[in-house]
């Protein structure tokens, strides 16, 4: 690279080498998928660029791996800061991977149809990176439903064209039993994403648990709490405008509260109401996880409410997204926006339940 940048210095002038920088820094995944889109011209030339296969099918799978998970980092911050590396192994190799300086290396079969690579290495990379802490206290089954869905996610995003090859070698094969219990939480992970941000917030909360250590940690409970996570999202990630459901999350590893507010006019007149229930249903029970959700017009009086914890709570995120509104006769796209409240001095070794 270093090599790299001395000659287009010298090509260049000041005003494009400056460019090219700033592009490297801060877009290096939209610079390696402009270099597949080249290596994949020079393959189509036959023999003369031989080395341009593999070049293509490396850069391609670590370009839109590691754009996808840079967008995965805005929605769930710390959710993986590991980006991906291709090396190629001979046909006789298993394929392999490891973690090494803050990369996850991926070892592929060179001759493998480019299609396949894709694939097996995405599929690899999710297995190894996403969640990792926090799979050593997850079910068999919870671990590969999460791999699996977010894997599709990827590739719908990415490359949609590949997604047949996918379901041929990993989501076909794994929920050929509609009954097993991966096929039923991938169904309820469907549901919980439809809400367009439920998804997303029950992998801020594995991200959570996995940065806590247990001592004498009781597997078994902590495989129901997520399971129960999951029946608690559903509900309110499918409610229609109006109805009533439970928006807080209390259990032994996991307490969350999630504050929905829905009528601008109320703020008109006064925060009060919800500073008060905040203080009193969430601060006062020990929840270390505040999510408040609003339209997005709303989002300096959200940020006045958030201010009024800030001595117990850390402010993690802001975020501003489109989601779509159910009400009982129509179905209305609106700007929404997120604020996240972490509990100060959670700490991170945690007694084992009882």
């Amino acid at each position: 690279m270093d090599t790299i940048l001395t000659y287009l210095k010298e090509i260049l002038p000041p005003s494009g080498f400056i460019l090219i920088v700033v592009l490297l820094l801060f877009f290096p995944e939209k610079i390696e998928k402009w270099s597949a889109l080249l290596w994949k011209l020079l393959n189509k030339l036959g023999g003369l660029f031989r080395i341009a296969h593999k070049r293509y099918v490396k850069h391609d799978l670590q370009s839109r791996v590691n754009e996808f998970v840079k967008q995965m980092r805005r929605d769930v911050p710390g959710i993986s800061n590991e980006a991906l590396r291709v090396e190629w192994v001979n046909p006789d190799m298993p394929r392999s991977m490891f973690i090494d300086k803050g990369h996850v290396v991926l070892r592929l079969r060179r001759e493998d149809p480019a299609d396949h690579n894709f694939v097996h290495g995405a599929y690899m990379f999710v297995s190894t990176s996403l969640l990792r802490k926090t799979k050593r206290y997850l079910s068999p089954s919870q671990r590969e439903a999460v791999d699996l869905y977010v894997c599709t996610k990827l590739f719908e995003r990415e490359k949609p064209s590949i997604l047949g090859v996918f379901l041929d070698e990993y989501l076909h094969p794994k929920t050929e039993n509609p009954k097993s219990k991966t096929s039923v939480l991938l169904d309820d992970f469907t549901i919980i994403d439809r809400g367009g941000l439920f998804f997303s917030l029950f992998l801020q909360e594995l991200g959570y648990l996995g940065e806590k250590v247990f001592g004498r940690r009781r597997d078994d409970l902590i495989n129901t709490e997520v399971n129960d996570l999951i029946g608690f999202l559903k509900p309110i990630a499918s409610r229609r405008i109006g109805d009533e459901s439970d928006l807080n999350f209390k259990r032994v590893y996991c307490r969350l509260g999630i504050v929905i507010i829905g009528k601008p006019s109320v703020l008109l007149v006064s925060l009060h109401p919800y500073v008060t229930y905040i203080r009193y249903q969430l601060v006062n029970q020990n929840i270390e996880t505040i999510y408040i959700l609003s339209r997005a017009e709303n989002h300096e009086k959200i940020d006045k409410i958030c201010e009024e914890f800030s001595r117990d709570y850390e402010y993690v995120r802001r975020l501003r997204f489109t989601r779509y509104l159910e009400y009982s006769d129509r179905r209305e796209r609106t700007q929404q926006y997120l604020a996240v409240l972490r509990r100060r001095g959670v700490g991170v070794f945690q007694p084992s339940a009882a």
